[in-house]
């Protein structure tokens, strides 16, 4: 208990700095060279609240299509990607073999042994849209802590909504559930904020994405998935991504318009400190190793 309250009262200043890398500069040839996208504006998350430097090793667990590793990867020292779906590994490692820097493990971030796995230790570690779907979210917690490296920075977002509104297997009633797991994994310090669209990129997320995504669950539903975790290679995205490649072009140049004209306000997002009640909020959790 007196760790928790010293974890919720201490001055994160290197959590809560601004990150020193900023957003990575937007090349043309992103829109045709980089792989397929679903929604980038996820990624102004990591711009806004991460701190980074060019100096950095960084952790992704949940890398999706490798579109946040392609162009993040030019900007960091060295960029290793967890997925525990082998399909995905392979299409990543094939759209990302022209980055040195980029390493693809195929490994459950639950199972123990992960910094076996992926060798050595990060400054940061990040997962996006991911934690609901794991099922022992206290294991990859413990294994976050073990593989940065003293005074490391973690960054986790999630919906954390209980089931049927969130698609994944885990969530937290209240803030003392997630703190727990923390202090186990031996973090120095975190904080937990409520994370949310500013007004001006909020109407186009709820029609280009989530109206989208409704439509898919429900589908998933009619087909007796309901009751399994979704993972990036059983989405529409991911199933369908021959079919879209054609489009990519296209789809890119639209995201790329998108998240501009989100930005034209200010930051995409803001966030808000959260005591105990943590229940039915999008999450935005920030702990130092």
């Amino acid at each position: 208990m007196q760790a928790m309250e010293r974890a919720a009262s201490a001055t994160l200043e290197t959590v809560h700095r601004p990150s020193t890398l900023g957003r990575p500069s937007f090349r043309w040839s992103d829109i045709w060279r980089a792989p397929l996208h679903d929604l980038p504006i996820r990624d102004e998350i990591l711009y806004q609240y991460l701190p980074l430097a060019p100096d950095m090793s960084v952790l992704e667990v949940g890398p999706g299509s490798g579109f946040t590793a392609f162009r993040l990867s030019r900007h960091v020292k060295s960029l290793t990607l967890v997925d525990i779906g082998a399909d995905n590994v392979a299409q990543l490692r094939e759209v990302l073999k022209g980055k040195p820097n980029v390493s693809v493990e195929c490994a459950d971030a639950c199972a123990p042994g992960l910094a076996a796995k992926v060798g050595g230790r990060f400054d940061a570690a990040f997962a996006l849209e991911v934690f609901e779907l794991l099922p022992d979210p206290a294991a990859c917690l413990a294994n976050f802590a073990e593989v940065l490296r003293p005074d490391g920075h973690l960054l986790v977002q999630f919906p954390n909504y209980p089931p049927p509104q969130n698609p994944g297997v885990s969530f937290f009633r209240t803030r003392a559930d997630l703190d727990r797991l923390l202090e186990a994994a031996g973090f120095k310090s975190w904080e937990v904020y409520a994370l949310n669209l500013r007004t001006h990129a909020s109407t186009m997320y709820r029609e280009l994405h989530e109206r989208p995504l409704q439509v898919y669950r429900r589908l998933r539903t009619r087909h007796g998935d309901d009751d399994k975790p979704l993972t990036y290679d059983t989405t529409w995205a991911f199933q369908q991504r021959h079919r879209l490649e054609p489009y990519k072009y296209l789809l890119h140049g639209m995201w790329s318009a998108f998240v501009a004209a989100s930005r034209l306000g200010g930051p995409c997002f803001e966030r808000e400190l959260l005591g105990d009640e943590i229940l039915g909020r999008n999450l935005l959790l920030m702990a130092r190793r």
